[in-house]
């Protein structure tokens, strides 16, 4: 069977017609978003800004995108799958072809089948690749070539058939114990701002910003990007060291979704931790493995023994 990430067919995909499931869903949303602020309230506001950490950080930037697709740590399985559980209330599809679509454009960054590059222009980067065609639509031997590592995990199958239904039982659960306006806000108005804050790293970070290394794409590191993302605004540090899971190498780069991880890490959970170092010695940056804090406080005290 012929894989769908081949030059012709991401070309054919473009060609079809628009996706008229999420056209007018996306439509609805940014009606319902715009019709929020008539509905102020506080604590729509305070769940709004709450769940959007909750899908955006711990959701999309430490679950989706730095533990299952790049690998960058790893926790227990109970814990990696409340991360992708809280990614899917970010709306961005399901883990599988979330991951599926982020491997392939780091495959062909800004080259021919990347499947959102601004050299397509910067509408087709921020939105139009949803729109236009059949985005993350993906065959099985798409599925299997670019994510073997998740296709046999049976969780994992079912919430990328069914990743609506996070958001959906959420939502239920927000109208009828806060109402309206808390429905509105928590949902509505939070998940099209991370949408937007998302696609702003397929667009804007490969357009406006400043570039540390040479990555021989269009990568940027934009720091407003950053601060709508948790930090995956540092693009082209990523880009340079994909597996890395800190994007901010610099104090002044603040990357959330690594103060996390770093968290996680100080209470024992997260551990194989690939982070970018300076090595003075080389003058080079490069990936080391970090096993986590308590495994090298244990063998500190089993040396001094």
């Amino acid at each position: 069977m012929k894989s769908t990430n081949s030059v012709e067919a991401v070309a054919a995909r473009r060609k079809q017609r628009v996706n008229w499931g999420t056209g007018v869903f996306l439509v609805i949303a940014h009606i319902a978003a715009l019709a929020a602020p008539f509905f102020f309230s506080w604590s729509g506001l305070i769940c709004a800004i709450i769940l959007y950490w909750v899908g955006g950080s711990l959701g999309i930037g430490m679950g989706y995108h730095r533990l299952i697709t790049h690998r960058g740590y790893r926790v227990p399985k109970a814990i990696e799958y409340f991360l992708v559980t809280c990614g899917a209330l970010a709306l961005e599809g399901g883990p599988i072809t979330w991951v599926v679509t982020h491997r392939i454009h780091h495959a062909h960054t800004d080259r021919t089948g990347d499947p959102h590059t601004p050299r397509d222009g910067g509408w087709w980067a921020h939105i139009g690749w949803i729109l236009d065609g059949r985005a993350q639509q993906y065959d099985h031997a798409t599925l299997e070539r670019y994510a073997p590592d998740m296709v046999k995990d049976r969780y994992y199958v079912w919430l990328n058939r069914f990743y609506y239904l996070p958001l959906l039982v959420l939502g239920l659960i927000l109208l009828a114990f806060g109402g309206w306006s808390v429905m509105l806000w928590g949902v509505f108005l939070r998940t099209t701002l991370s949408l937007h804050a998302t696609w702003f790293v397929n667009s804007a970070t490969h357009m406006w910003g400043r570039k540390r290394f040479e990555t021989g794409e269009d990568s940027r590191n934009s720091w407003w990007v950053a601060l709508l993302t948790f930090g995956e605004g540092w693009h082209n540090n990523h880009h340079a060291y994909p597996t890395s899971a800190r994007h901010g190498l610099r104090w002044y780069e603040l990357d959330i979704n690594w103060l996390g991880i770093w968290a996680l890490q100080l209470v024992g959970v997260a551990r194989a931790i690939k982070k970018v170092r300076f090595d003075r010695t080389t003058l080079a940056w490069r990936v080391v493995k970090n096993r986590g804090y308590w495994t090298k406080r244990y063998r500190r005290a089993e040396a001094r023994s």
